[in-house]
């Protein structure tokens, strides 16, 4: 399987989505995704990205390439978040972070972390970043506990 051939994205620069997907490197670290990918009218492989078991199947995907995530996984009821969407997030923050001067330790506050809890994830794969993850959930607390947990070792 190779590259999925798209447009330049207008991604942050230091976002590592900022070109095409590779699924054969994607299904190496999540074989699950094999499942969704199909070649398109194009030649193209992709996913439908309509189906939220291939949108969980590419975003796992990414967080166990890109991010060393070893476990992801939360009730099918919780949004799936997308990952080059998310990081961008990460990536500007850190630059309003970096022009205003402040430095490491960085601890943040995530208000509704959800069960998926990836800002917590993202932000400290990316820059080591501290969390502290607040929601009204206890199930999603749980979850995002597990998450955090069990990625940790």
């Amino acid at each position: 399987m190779g590259i999925k051939k798209t447009s330049k994205s207008n991604l942050h620069s230091k976002n590592k989505h900022n070109s095409s997907y590779n699924f054969t490197e994607l299904i190496t670290v999540y074989p699950a995704l094999k499942e969704v990918v199909f070649v398109n009218s194009y030649g193209t492989e992709t996913i439908d990205f309509a189906n939220p078991e291939a949108v969980r199947a590419i975003n796992t995907a990414l967080l166990f390439k890109y991010y060393n995530i070893t476990f992801w996984d939360f009730p099918s009821d919780n949004l799936c978040p997308p990952i080059p969407g998310r990081v961008d997030y990460i990536h500007h923050l850190a630059d309003l972070l970096n022009s205003s001067k402040i430095t490491n330790p960085i601890v943040v506050l995530d208000i509704g972390t959800g069960a998926n809890c990836i800002y917590p994830l993202l932000g400290n794969a990316e820059y080591d970043w501290q969390f502290t993850g607040t929601d009204i959930d206890k199930k999603s607390l749980d979850r995002a506990g597990k998450i955090v947990n069990l990625s940790s070792t």
